[in-house]
């Protein structure tokens, strides 16, 4: 993918409406690909709305989205740190997820004060999701990929 299609695709997902899983964002590995469209769904959950502060439903979402994320998160840096190879490239990975819970972190406390809007969390986290998988797990994947084609049947 180009960087021209990556900012498309990105940019896209501001667009109002629900936004559908697309396959540009496979990466080839079935469990990686499964726990990002887990992820998405959970994500297309919360609502896209107005509404300040933390509903009961939007607390649990939140719940659910937080840990499914630290899950993959552990999953995606092992296969990382078990199939490429250097360790440089793992821990670049688990930076920016621990700079995503940071974030999320931060998200929740304004959004459980009523200083954030849950539209603006669910844009935060469509447009991180897409861009994360499009510009670090797609590149990082494919170069994987050409180094070691047997991982991938």
């Amino acid at each position: 993918m180009t960087e021209e299609q990556a900012t498309a695709l990105v940019d896209g997902v501001g667009a109002p409406g629900r936004l559908a899983w697309d396959a540009r964002l496979e990466t080839g590995v079935p469990t990686i690909d499964l726990q990002h469209r887990i992820l998405f769904e959970l994500m297309q959950r919360i609502p896209s709305g107005d509404e300040r502060g933390l509903s009961p439903d939007l607390r649990d979402l939140l719940l659910q989205l937080r840990s499914y994320a630290d899950y993959h998160f552990r999953y995606e840096e092992d296969w990382i740190r078990v199939n490429a190879s250097t360790a440089r490239m793992a821990e670049g990975h688990q930076h920016l997820h621990a700079a995503f819970a940071q974030r999320l972190d931060q998200l929740e406390a304004d959004l459980v004060g009523g200083r954030l809007k849950s539209a603006a969390l669910h844009d935060f986290l469509r447009r991180w999701l897409i861009d994360h998988i499009v510009r670090q797990d797609l590149p990082m994947i494919g170069a994987l990929r050409q180094r070691s084609p047997s991982l991938f049947p």
